[in-house]
């Protein structure tokens, strides 16, 4: 390490650390010089400590947070890279750039003065002339919705030609009404982190909904098999006489379209939770975010959605007498009910963890699950068709119009109402 690195790391009381470490085991300088170094450092460490504990700004306004005096960069054209401010290398320079750390300042104020004019860049875009001889006062909060970064890199270009002609700290505003208080036991009090109703309802319902499966899962397993196997799904028997295909509503069966009910309620209730108002389900659900408004709200989603699958077969049966497709009946409904539940059990793991670990994903679910949704009907769509095309002798103008009334036009509306 040469005297122009070991400057440097001097230039910056916050590396007085690592300064002295690299310097007692250099080998290259003697007892003397090291102490002397340690000396210089410590004397700049005291002065920036002592002066931070100072006023800044307008009317000395400001307590003094962070002063960004020993954190200037200046492009070096040898090592084409920004590299510290050092006064006897950089003599002359009028651009003085550094990066300003906003996330660890939030509520406070950027404090710029300089009596030469300058321009302000950040992220190497200009965006106004500096005051000259007047206090500059930017609101870090507004600068993190503008940017939408944690760091920005700020750059003073103009006529000053060393970084002690610039003032740039961080502050933070007096209250008039501040007052001082004095620590005591009573005010150490521990405060219970608080629980949202919303955080209950999560754990209870995913809890009931592995209780569910769980259930199916065992006094089912053959038909659990046949609903959730993907490589069942993508397969087209022409015949398939099993109880799980042409019973649909067998108790049996009947309790995987219940399951699937309260599969898309839950994934339902996670997106609304957010004031996402799906098909205006606002006008039929209680406000409030009680524990018990939240799952009566769940009960009535999934009552509405149950009542649309039997509505979808009752539709079924009546479109499929009047296109002479009575024998595809059972197999239709049976392919929409094992297609929605391997769907929507992806989609409920997803969110599931989401909420968890990347709750922005889950306050826009909406938008990142329009897509997903749009695909899986289309593709829904097109497997009915094979399907039906395969075990019937339909002409395909026919067969086409009967699944755009059964499945296109009803998919189509209920985009028009979800957006």
């Amino acid at each position: 390490m040469n005297f122009y690195q070991k400057y440097i790391q001097l230039q910056n009381p916050a590396r007085f650390t690592e300064s002295c470490r690299i310097l007692c085991l250099d080998k290259q300088y003697s007892f003397f010089q090291s102490l002397v170094f340690l000396i210089i450092a410590s004397l700049l460490s005291f002065s920036n400590h002592s002066y931070a504990k100072g006023t800044v700004g307008p009317s000395n306004s400001f307590y003094l947070v962070h002063d960004y005096h020993d954190d200037w960069q200046v492009f070096d054209e040898p090592y084409k890279a920004y590299v510290p401010y050092v006064r006897e290398l950089h003599k002359d320079y009028n651009s003085f750039s550094l990066f300003c750390d906003i996330e660890n300042y939030k509520t406070y104020k950027i404090l710029y003065y300089s009596s030469k004019e300058n321009y302000l860049f950040i992220n190497a875009s200009l965006q106004q002339k500096l005051p000259v001889n007047q206090w500059l006062v930017l609101d870090v909060d507004s600068l993190q919705n503008v940017y939408k970064k944690t760091k920005l890199f700020l750059t003073i270009y103009g006529t000053n030609t060393n970084v002690d002609e610039l003032m740039l700290y961080v502050g933070n505003p007096k209250s008039t009404s501040q007052a001082v208080i004095e620590l005591s036991e009573s005010l150490l009090t521990i405060i219970p982190r608080e629980i949202s109703s919303f955080q209950n309802f999560f754990v209870i319902g995913i809890f009931l909904l592995v209780c569910a499966y769980a259930f199916l899962y065992n006094y089912q397993p053959k038909s659990f098999e046949r609903f959730f196997n993907p490589k069942d799904l993508l397969t087209i028997s022409l015949r398939d006489d099993t109880f799980v295909v042409n019973k649909p509503f067998d108790l049996g069966n009947l309790l995987f379209v219940i399951n699937l009910s309260f599969t898309i309620g839950f994934i339902f209730m996670l997106i609304i939770i957010e004031k996402n108002d799906l098909f205006s389900t606002s006008t039929i659900l209680q406000e409030g975010e009680t524990l018990g408004v939240l799952f009566s709200n769940f009960l009535v989603i999934t009552s509405i959605i149950f009542g649309a699958y039997i509505f979808k077969y009752v539709s079924l049966m009546i479109l499929s007498n009047l296109y002479r497709l009575d024998k595809i009946i059972n197999i239709h409904f049976f392919k929409i009910i094992q297609a929605s539940s391997i769907f929507f059990l992806i989609v409920l793991i997803v969110l599931t963890y989401s909420t968890i670990s990347i709750p922005e994903i889950t306050k826009n679910a909406e938008k990142y699950l329009f897509l997903p949704v749009s695909i899986f009907f289309i593709g829904r769509l097109a497997l009915l068709y094979f399907t039906i095309n395969k075990m019937t002798s339909l002409k395909n103008l026919y067969l086409f119009s009967y699944l755009c009334i059964v499945e296109l036009i009803p998919l189509i509306v209920g985009i028009r109402f979800a957006l």
